[in-house]
């Protein structure tokens, strides 16, 4: 897979409404777009995009390496596109020598080029080469931590490599660029994610679609993304991306709990500000506009779920910092605040009726009729009914490519079914859901208890 036609020519565009003035220097590339040619291949003659890394470090330095081929000359890495490479940047990135994980995005132009430097390459005749053109797309990347990481090159190509400060790098246009520039080569976050739990124990999470490309395909996730132009802030970030993604949830008092590192689609590091909030709504009813659905999930249960080593890893840091249990709280995370569980078959009910009143009047406020409700609500069953199934699995241990479960996991999930079940019936019943389930207990048991069911006294 290479760069797409479209993707590049949007890059240009965009590099080119920041630099106006580098236009006549790249109507050909422009044009070059239009033509049939690969303009990636090296093949592409006279003239092809090639791609280069500028990395920055703390003290503002910029990785420099020796090429073999040039004579010598100390350059910033780079080379032709491969078959391999999905966009430039990753081009970039593999050009480098140093692992993905070690890079990020600087946050002045995240995915968007530093310069692109136009220069004539002499004939190769040993290559049997002809004199061409290079359009050379540069990015820039902070390291993502302190630390120089290794930079493996290939011996062939690359006699050494340095670290040269601003001042002292060799081409006029990039130096001059870097040193009116801001990059300081100290990441930030760019991306901003909630942390949302109930205050009983449960935290909200993602389940994200399962498109190649995208951030995190088929897992569970926070809710969240990337900061835009119109971002004054990462906090107005996080609401922003909370509005569009879940217009159901709020208003939330969100503050700042941990910086995160997340791995982004080109595998580079990618710092992401995480928020905290509680939150006790339904999860049903948040207003999914992007995904699959949220749930709610106590961390013990996180095991059983396809999510990063940090998400996990941040839900748990945030349960033991506040005491975070599933056991004794008395309030289950789709309940109203101030809703205890029932203690007693009578309260059971109660909640039961209370459950689905408040359902049915979302419902209705939303204009659905009763049979598109009721349909919606045995839909919820035959989920939680396959979620229970899958409970099983897990927990025999049939399917080694499904995560491992407990009994007490299956208990949970037949619990879900169970109440989801009789908050069906109530709202398809709510003059007589009591009685008509007596009625059909008794149906039900009579094969099996000739003595009759056991009645309330």
């Amino acid at each position: 897979m290479t760069p797409t036609r479209s993707a590049i020519r949007a890059l240009v565009d965009s590099y080119l409404d920041r630099h106006p003035n580098e236009r006549p220097a790249l109507v050909p590339l422009l044009t070059a777009l239009d033509a049939p040619a690969d303009p990636t291949s090296r093949a592409t003659l006279p003239a092809h995009l090639t791609c280069s890394a500028v990395v920055i470090d703390r003290d503002r330095r910029v990785l420099h390496i020796r090429h073999r081929a040039s004579g010598g000359l100390m350059l910033t890495p780079g080379g032709h596109v491969e078959p391999g490479d999905a966009t430039l940047l990753a081009a970039a990135v593999r050009e480098t020598g140093i692992r993905p994980g070690d890079l990020c995005l600087t946050p002045q132009l995240r995915d968007a080029p530093l310069d692109i430097d136009v220069h004539d390459i002499d004939a190769n005749p040993a290559k049997h080469e002809p004199a061409h053109r290079h359009y050379d797309v540069k990015f820039a990347f902070h390291l993502a931590r302190e630390t120089v990481p290794e930079i493996v090159v290939q011996d062939d190509e690359v006699a050494g490599a340095e670290w040269r400060r601003f001042e002292d790098i060799g081409s006029p246009i990039l130096r001059t660029k870097l040193l009116n520039s801001d990059l300081d080569g100290r990441p930030q976050p760019m991306n901003a994610s909630a942390l949302i739990h109930d205050g009983a124990g449960r935290y909200l999470l993602h389940l994200r679609d399962n498109y190649p490309g995208i951030w995190e395909p088929g897992a569970w996730a926070l809710l969240g993304g990337g900061r835009e132009p119109q971002d004054h802030s990462l906090l107005d970030t996080i609401r922003r991306e909370l509005a569009e993604e879940a217009p159901g949830i709020g208003p939330l008092d969100l503050e700042p709990f941990a910086v995160d590192e997340a791995t982004g689609t080109e595998g580079l590091c990618v710092p992401v500000q995480i928020y905290a909030c509680q939150w006790c709504g339904d999860a049903d009813r948040v207003g999914l506009t992007e995904g699959v659905m949220v749930r709610w999930f106590a961390p013990e249960m996180l095991h059983r779920l396809v999510l990063s080593e940090s998400t996990r890893e941040l839900v748990l840091r945030h349960a033991a910092d506040h005491g975070a249990g599933t056991s004794g709280t008395g309030h289950r995370p789709d309940a109203p605040l101030g809703v205890p569980v029932a203690e007693s078959a009578a309260g059971a009910a109660a909640t039961i009726r209370r459950l689905a009143q408040r359902f049915t009047a979302h419902d209705e406020a939303r204009g659905l009729s009763a049979p598109e409700q009721w349909t919606l609500q045995v839909l919820k069953l035959a989920e939680e009914t396959g979620e229970a199934a899958q409970a099983i699995i897990g927990a025999r241990g049939t399917n080694p490519r499904k995560p491992t479960a407990s009994w007490d996991d299956v208990h949970a999930e037949v619990a879900d079914v169970a109440v989801t079940a009789l908050v069906s019936l109530a709202r398809m019943r709510p003059g007589d859901a009591e009685q008509y389930l007596h009625q059909q207990l008794a149906l039900k048991a009579a094969p099996f208890l000739p003595d009759g069911i056991v009645r309330q006294p």
